[in-house]
Formats: structure tokens, C-alpha cells, sequence
């Protein structure tokens, strides 16, 4: 429909600083190559993904993986000296957005070929039992922060890290956890008597660790309660040191706020707006309306991405991002769904499974109304840097 590179080649950084918005010539590829095997491998695979399951049949699934291997399309942020392709977060966002279109965006085998960046902070060791391997594809891992009494407000986690001789007890709850089902590790939060919160690579499944519940979603997602009853953690597998948790996570917050979900809401907006115009439901005023939000939905995006991968601060700017790009994909599939009418809520186009999938973006990962108050916060105090503890 219009080409990935932005129209404008500077612009001011928060620093009062020119920046290019041009994206690289090897990010464009990324979107081109992963748009065009969506198009002709993924999106005829669609009608096999059950309406409310984010799974397909397990051997499709390995299919889908090997496909994707060999076409060389894992591993976009990856560095190359891992065998990745180096391109970085906005190499990352290009080649999710080009994934978007495509209602199986969602599938963990896809998702599990980036992994978390914190674990590239991990030890050596740790990296070796867990960051290589989920390169490979051979492990998943799960994010195990939220608890029942601890949502936005990460500061109050309460599940304790209880320290024994060779390692901890973790004893708690976590809730709304996702891949649970489909991971053999987790990154879990808990606090340490009077260090403060700490990160720790848990194996699933582990002596005193129950999947307690197994909560169904109105979209495809299946979300775990996890009980954890003293299960023994030996200290090689905590990651940093005892209360740096949210030192070590606050740039992963703030990364996944940009590639996550931002480049999923564009690329699907990006799907519903060509069906809008193909079928000439759209005025042309309208359409130029979207148009305008959804070029400038990604020019924040981008720009955000590479001021991350310069190493700046992007708190504030990642709120903006993701308040942003939700707001924008909800607007637009909810218009889509009225102009095609029946069609529309039907799962013909796939817009209402898009719709179903995306309404999780505005609470997962910080709600709308937590990244506005850091807008605000950022806009009042000067981009200010985030307090001990503070995670949203």
C-alpha cells in the first residue's frame, strides 16, 4: 500500500539532536522478506487457527519454525557474533510489523525466535543453558512479574525469595502469565528480604511449582496462575545481584513497550486499512485521515527504536509509543468492523480475531493510563528517569 521507509529524513531528537529516520537499507529488507513470507506461506495457514487458541497443530507448528529458519527470518535483533542478523530493535519492529499481517503473529514458535533481551545479561553459564537455546528455538521461556495484589504497581510484588544454603525459596503467586504451556523456563520476580526485588530463571516444571489455573481469554491467548510453595532456586540461576530486578528490566520494559506490541497494532491496522480501500468502503477523506495517524504512529515507533539502540533513555518515549499505536489499532478495527458490517464480525476477514487479539494491548505490559501518566510525568520533569523500584 506505501512503501516502509518515512517520508522525512531528520528530525530532533529528545536531546536537541538531528537524527535520521531513514530506515537502513538491511531493516527495509527485514519488512519486505518477512512481509512476503506471510503472505504467501503464513496467511493461507490461517483458517487452521482455532478462533479462540493462539496454537497450531504441533507438527504445523515445527513447520512453520523450520520454514522460518530456512528462509533465514529469525533473529532480526539477534548479534551477529550469536548468529543473528544484527539489525538491531528497529530491524526488530520491521520484521513484526511485516509479521502483523498475519492473524498467526501471535504463535509462540514465531514469538520464540526473539528472545527476551534481558537475557542477554545473563552470565555466562546462564546464557549457555538458556539464551542459546532459545536462539535455536529449542527453548521458551515464560515472564513471570505480575501477582494478584501486583499489576501495574510492579513495586509491591510480594512473593518471596527466601535465602537457604545454595541458593532460595521462592513462595507466592503469579498471575495473567502467558506461553506458560508451551515454555520450559520462566523469568521470575521476587523479593528478597531486605535486598528488594530479584530476577530468577526458573525451570518449568520445578518440585513445588503448580500450574494452578488455566484462564481462557476473549482472544486466542491462555493465561496461567502459578503457585510457587518453597521451590528451590540455586544462586547460579538468579540474574545480577540480590534488589537489582528492576535495574536489570526497566530497558526491557521499556524495549518491549516499542517492539512488541506498537509494530503488531501498525501491521494490523496497516491489513485493515488496504481491505478498506480495496473494496472502496473509505472516503477519501478518511482514508487520508488513518493514513496520516498511521504514518505517524509508526514515525514515533521508529524513531523510538533507534534512539533504544543507541543505548538512550526511551521511557518516556515508549509510553508514547504504545499509548499511540493501541489507541490507533482499536480505533481503526472497530471502523473496519461497522464498514463491513456482517462481514466484518464474521471470521471471514479476520478483523474481529484482530480485534479480539489486540484489546489485551491496551492492560498487558502497563495500561494506556499508566503510559500516559509517564507522558505526562516525562513532559512535566524533563524526561525524568524512573525512581528505585518504579517499573510502569
Amino acid at each position: 500500500m506505501w512503501p516502509l521507509g518515512l517520508y522525512w529524513p531528520y528530525q530532533k531528537n529528545s536531546w536537541g539532536e538531528e537524527v535520521s529516520l531513514r530506515l537502513s537499507p538491511d531493516v527495509e529488507r527485514a519488512y519486505e522478506q518477512m512481509k512476503a513470507f506471510v503472505e504467501t506461506y503464513l496467511q493461507p495457514l490461517e483458517d487452521q487457527l482455532p478462533p479462540f487458541a493462539q496454537k497450531l497443530a504441533p507438527e504445523k507448528a515445527r513447520d512453520v519454525r523450520r520454514a522460518l529458519e530456512a528462509e533465514g527470518l529469525v533473529g532480526w535483533a539477534v548479534p551477529k557474533d550469536l548468529g543473528g542478523h544484527g539489525l538491531g530493535i528497529p530491524g526488530l519492529c520491521a520484521a513484526r510489523e511485516a509479521l502483523a499481517h498475519t492473524t498467526l503473529w501471535s504463535l509462540s514458535p514465531v514469538l520464540g525466535s526473539e528472545p527476551p533481551i534481558l537475557l542477554y545479561q545473563a552470565s555466562p553459564a546462564q546464557k549457555e543453558a538458556f539464551l542459546l537455546p532459545t536462539l535455536k528455538g529449542e527453548r521458551h521461556g515464560a515472564f513471570a512479574l505480575t501477582e494478584p495484589e501486583a499489576g501495574s504497581d510492579a513495586g509491591s510484588l510480594s512473593m518471596e525469595a527466601l535465602p537457604v544454603e545454595g541458593g532460595y525459596l521462592l513462595t507466592g503467586t503469579k498471575v495473567f502469565i502467558s506461553f506458560v504451556e508451551e515454555s520450559d523456563y520462566a523469568l521470575v520476580f521476587a523479593r528478597v528480604p531486605a535486598k528488594g526485588v530479584t530476577l530468577f530463571l526458573v525451570d518449568l516444571p520445578s518440585p513445588g511449582l503448580e500450574i494452578a489455573r488455566i484462564m481462557e481469554t476473549m482472544g486466542g491467548a491462555r493465561v496461567a496462575r502459578l503457585e510457587f510453595q518453597e521451590v528451590f532456586v540455586p544462586t547460579e540461576r538468579r540474574m545480577g545481584e540480590e534488589g537489582e530486578a528492576f535495574a536489570l528490566a526497566q530497558h526491557w520494559f521499556d524495549v518491549d513497550r516499542i517492539a512488541l506490541q506498537p509494530p503488531i497494532c501498525i501491521g494490523a491496522s496497516h491489513r485493515a486499512l488496504s481491505l478498506a480501500a480495496k473494496m472502496e468502503l473509505l472516503s477519501d477523506e478518511e482514508m487520508g485521515s488513518w493514513t496520516l495517524r498511521l504514518e505517524a504512529a509508526r514515525a514515533l515507533m521508529y524513531r523510538a527504536a533507534q534512539e533504544a539502540e543507541e543505548g538512550r533513555p526511551v521511557r518516556h518515549q515508549a509510553a508514547m509509543v504504545k499509548s499511540f499505536a493501541v489507541e490507533l489499532a482499536l480505533s481503526l478495527l472497530d471502523r473496519a468492523l461497522d464498514l463491513l458490517g456482517p462481514q466484518g464480525y464474521s471470521q471471514r476477514f479476520r478483523i474481529e480475531r484482530y480485534r479480539r487479539d489486540i484489546r489485551r494491548f491496551a492492560i498487558a505490559a502497563g495500561t494506556l493510563e499508566i503510559q500516559n501518566h509517564i507522558i505526562a510525568r516525562g513532559l512535566l520533569k524533563g524526561y525524568s528517569r524512573p525512581l528505585p523500584g518504579e517499573v510502569n
